[in-house]
Parts: C-alpha cells; sequence; structure tokens
C-alpha cells in the first residue's frame, strides 16, 4: 500500500469519524467492547490507548487536542491534585463507601492486589503501574478520549458534556469489575468527580493525571500497611 493510498484512506476516514454521528456511534461501541478484552495483564489500557490514537490520527488530531498540554503553574497543579485526591478518597470512601458496601453486601475485592500487604517489591510494582497505565493510561482513555467522543456525538455544549461526564464515569467503573460490585460502584464515583476535575480545571488532564496517580497511591500503601482480613 502507498503513502498517497494511506492518506487518502485517512482522509476518507478521517472525514467520516469527524462528522458522521453513526461514524461516531460504530467508534464507541468499538472502543467500548475493547473495555472488556482481558487477554493479557493491562491489555484494556493497552488496546484502548493504541484505538484512541488510531480515531486521533484519523481525525488529524493529537493528545494535546484533549488536554494533554504543559500546564502553567506546575506546583499549582500539584497541590490542587493532592487536595482533590484527599478529598476524593474521604468523600467516596467515608461518605458513601458504607452506603454502598451495604447495597453491595460487601466490600470492593482487593483480591488482584493482595500481595501487596507488607511486600515492599510488590509495592514498588504497583506504585509503577498506578503512575503509568492508571493515572495516565486511564485518564487518557477515559476523560481525553472517551469525553471528547461522547461530547462529539451528543454535542459540545452543557447537555452534550453532562452525558460524557455520566457515561464515560459509567465505562469507568464497569472496566473496574473485577473489584466487585461495590468497586465497580466505587470506582464509578471516583470518574464522576475526575471528570468534574477536568471540566471544571478547563479540560487539562494533567491536574486529572497527578490526582489519579495520588488516589490510587494512597490505597496501594493503605493496603502495604494493613492486615489480612
Amino acid at each position: 500500500m502507498t503513502t498517497s493510498t494511506i492518506a487518502r484512506i485517512r482522509k476518507h476516514v478521517g472525514g467520516l469519524t469527524r462528522t458522521s454521528k453513526p461514524t461516531i456511534v460504530i467508534e464507541l461501541v468499538l472502543a467500548t467492547g475493547l473495555c472488556f478484552v482481558r487477554t493479557f495483564p493491562f491489555s484494556v489500557q493497552i488496546f484502548l490507548l493504541a484505538f484512541a490514537s488510531l480515531s486521533f490520527w484519523l481525525r488529524g488530531l493529537n493528545w494535546s487536542a484533549v488536554g494533554l498540554r504543559k500546564p502553567k503553574n506546575w506546583w499549582k497543579v500539584l497541590l490542587l491534585a493532592i487536595l482533590s485526591a484527599v478529598v476524593i478518597c474521604l468523600v467516596v470512601n467515608l461518605v458513601f463507601g458504607p452506603v454502598v458496601e451495604r447495597f453491595a453486601g460487601n466490600s470492593p475485592s482487593n483480591t488482584r492486589f493482595e500481595n501487596v500487604r507488607g511486600n515492599l517489591p510488590a509495592l514498588i510494582g504497583w506504585l509503577s503501574v498506578a503512575w503509568t497505565l492508571a493515572a495516565f493510561g486511564e485518564e487518557m482513555i477515559f476523560r481525553g478520549y472517551f469525553m471528547h467522543r461522547i461530547a462529539d456525538l451528543s454535542g459540545n455544549g452543557r447537555t452534550g458534556w453532562i452525558s460524557a461526564l455520566l457515561l464515560s464515569s459509567l465505562l469507568f467503573g464497569v472496566g473496574h469489575v473485577y473489584q466487585g460490585l461495590a468497586g465497580a460502584i466505587g470506582t464509578t464515583e471516583i470518574g464522576l468527580l475526575l471528570g468534574a476535575l477536568y471540566l471544571v480545571n478547563g479540560r487539562n488532564l494533567w491536574m486529572n493525571i497527578v490526582c489519579h496517580g495520588i488516589i490510587d497511591s494512597i490505597s496501594l500503601i493503605s493496603l502495604y500497611f494493613s492486615t489480612a482480613p
């Protein structure tokens, strides 16, 4: 296949994915399906990042278009991300956590991370994952990609962005169903709060990335120092 042929295909397909709502629906259905493709560890994040990157390339965009651009003040981002992470942890775990656990009949499952308890190498390994595929990857996917594509479909006004916030948060929760019903609901709540942070912060991904990394770090470090139930 020649370079000119690839360029023509990109122009045609990219035009459809920019303007055709049926094409956007098909794209979102395919992306949603990838949320359930668990063929190897972290395959969901890897496949979705590749799929989203392809979507941007076809449309002549890049990740900076959805907020992966340098903030004006890194210290402000860091401080607000820390504050936001603490607030989100308090709201999800202390305010809504007991209600969710009573509804679900159990606590969120930590089985996947069980080897972190008292195991420093495992903690370091999971923290590296938390700050890469989770913090970077999931924010780029669920806030950067899904929210924008859903808004492209439903309109870029207030209603469109509210729909994008709700649906992307639901997908974020479903993607963590391995934590059980309570874990999926709790993750949906986190998705809503991170999505709101993204919108309030002018749709810049960096505060979300740092906030997400801190939230996951708090959870992992807490598990490291905890005792088995």
